[in-house]
């Protein structure tokens, strides 16, 4: 867990989000996930690294061949408005950037539950 919270926390700590929301982070479902003022929008796990984005942008990465659906377990469903992002992604520094500060954004409006 420790090694998830690390990248989660170096991940956000790269994008300078931190002074525009409360961030803090929680073990969930055997994975760590990031809370921005309280709602969730990234989650790192076994899986990879995933973002709450809205359903189009999750479509639309997957499509372009970056993105992936999450599911927590194998056999679980697959989290709706969530997309795990490809590594290739990942090493893309400005555009996983863009897509954390939209995800903290997205969850804002979009999130009904903390």
């Amino acid at each position: 867990m420790t090694g998830f919270r690390q990248q989660l926390e170096r991940i956000v700590a790269d994008c300078g989000i931190s002074a525009e929301y409360e961030i803090s982070y929680k073990s969930v479902f055997g994975a760590v996930a990031a809370y921005a003022d309280g709602k969730i929008f990234l989650t790192d796990g076994k899986f990879g690294l995933a973002a709450k984005l809205a359903d189009d942008t999750c479509q639309g990465l997957m499509a372009e061949g970056v993105g992936a659906p999450l599911k927590y377990f194998e056999q679980g469903h697959v989290k709706r408005n969530y997309v795990v992002l490809s590594a290739d992604l990942l090493k893309d520094e400005k555009r996983r950037n863009e897509l954390v500060r939209l995800s903290a954004a997205f969850v804002q409006d979009n999130d009904k539950t903390p």
